[in-house]
């Protein structure tokens, strides 16, 4: 039985007990008047008066707690209609190179049917570049890092190489290969996974009648294990035309050059450059340069994509079914 067809079940027994109350009423009064009736069937009128008001109470009890009161008041989501589709939103957000400040996105509802969100989600994507300028030539050639078009989790809780201490200065090839050695300082190379962010993440959809939590949420919290979906704790929907806005705060810059290991290298009295930390990792080759003086010849453009939406299910409603 539908919505429409249990409503209309209930108005009509509505009106049936209020008709049913409305002759007993009538015929008490009635006898009232002639006050030739005996007392059992006083007795017996009065009982069908209140069973007849029994029914109507639970009739509106009934209709209160499923609130048959029309489209705009259904409280189940399996009440409202149209086709469920397996849907997915999601929007990017780009974080720059030095980004540290809130950065936004937002997704619009689309017409076509409500949108129930069942879980979300969020992935990084790494777009790093770098450039190096000759020290002697002038001469600048760009390239991208290891990392560039790969997928990064979203914090660093799950990095498991976390405070990994560097102890060899120059690991050689083995024979009988014939590349150049991987060079690196062991006091700067950094131990944390490249181009991996951490945020604070803040879902508004001010539009709504009823609003979201609307705090910073760390991006440990966002997933779980290393970026798998969130389950959210309720179903969560939003009706055509809402937007959906995220506030994402960077915590730190996308690699940071922390710290403050440079300037004890020979011949190059400036090696290591305190930008060089992940530049083993990005295959940037990061040797002693006389010729480089106190300037760094590499540039760095560690730039970012961040993914993030729900997964969830589209209401697909005809033109003209209602608010919803």
């Amino acid at each position: 039985m539908t919505p429409i067809q249990l409503q209309q079940l209930v108005q009509q027994a509505n009106q049936s007990a209020n008709a049913a109350a409305a002759i007993a009423r009538q015929a008490i009064q009635e006898a009232q008047k002639s006050g030739s009736l005996l007392p059992s069937i006083l007795a017996q009128l009065n009982e069908r008066k209140q069973q007849s008001e029994d029914l109507r109470d639970a009739l509106k009890a009934v209709q209160l707690s499923k609130n048959f009161g029309g489209p705009p008041n259904l409280q189940y989501i399996e009440n409202i209609p149209g086709r469920r589709i397996p849907f997915d939103y999601i929007v990017d957000i780009n974080i720059g190179a030095n980004t540290a400040s809130v950065q936004q996105g937002t997704i619009t509802i689309d017409q076509s049917g409500p949108f129930v969100a069942v879980a979300r989600y969020a992935t990084f994507l790494s777009a790093y570049e770098f450039q190096r300028k000759d020290p002697t030539s002038g001469a600048t050639v760009a390239f991208q890092g290891r990392s560039n078009g790969r997928y990064r989790p979203i914090h660093s809780a799950w990095d498991l190489n976390d405070g990994l201490p560097r102890s060899e200065a120059m690991q050689a090839v083995a024979f009988p290969g014939t590349g150049a050695p991987h060079i690196l300082s062991p006091s700067n190379g950094s131990p944390f996974r490249t181009m991996q962010p951490d945020f604070r993440i803040k879902v508004l959809n001010a539009g709504s009648s009823f609003p979201r939590s609307n705090i910073e949420v760390p991006s440990t919290f966002w997933t779980t294990q290393i970026n798998s979906a969130f389950e959210l704790g309720a179903l969560d929907v939003f009706e055509r035309g809402e937007m959906i806005q995220f506030n994402v705060l960077p915590l730190h810059v996308n690699n940071p050059s922390f710290g403050n290991i440079n300037g004890f290298g020979a011949p190059d009295a400036s090696f290591p450059f305190p930008g060089s930390g992940f530049d083993y990792i990005e295959g940037i080759n990061d040797q002693d340069d006389a010729a480089a003086g106190t300037t760094d010849p590499i540039t760095r453009l560690p730039n970012g994509i961040l993914t993030i939406g729900f997964h969830g299910y589209r209401i697909i409603q005809p033109a003209g079914s209602g608010p919803y």
